[in-house]
């Protein structure tokens, strides 16, 4: 029986709170309503069948997909897919020698110098 179609069947919050922790080890609010917590505990569920990281700790999934994106994005570099920068008009401000794409609005400011 999969994830989905068990939070589907399970029909009060005492059923629900079982299932939240046996299977995503999440306690689950029961001052909410059961069609609340379903959702929650849904889309804790899509989100694993989903998810390639392998990790279904909330508090740490967060973390897993930062990492994941960390390490295509090196893969990336290393084959040489590095992206464009932006090679339209470009503002500097003459203080901070910081960069930025040219807007109207930008240039407009007397700290701002078209490069």
């Amino acid at each position: 029986m999969s994830l989905i179609k068990k939070i589907e069947d399970a029909e009060t919050k005492d059923q629900l709170e079982t299932l939240g922790k046996e299977l995503f080890g999440v306690d689950v609010d029961k001052r909410k309503g059961v069609e609340t917590i379903r959702a929650e505990l849904l889309e804790l569920a899509e989100a694993q069948e989903n998810d390639t990281t392998g990790v279904t700790d909330p508090e740490t999934h967060a973390e897993a997909q930062a990492a994941q994106a960390e390490q295509q994005a090196a893969k990336n570099e290393e084959a040489g897919e590095t992206k464009a920068s932006y090679s339209g008009r470009m503002l500097k401000h003459r203080k901070t020698g910081r960069l930025f794409p040219w807007t109207a609005q930008l240039a407009k400011k007397r700290d701002m110098q078209e490069v």
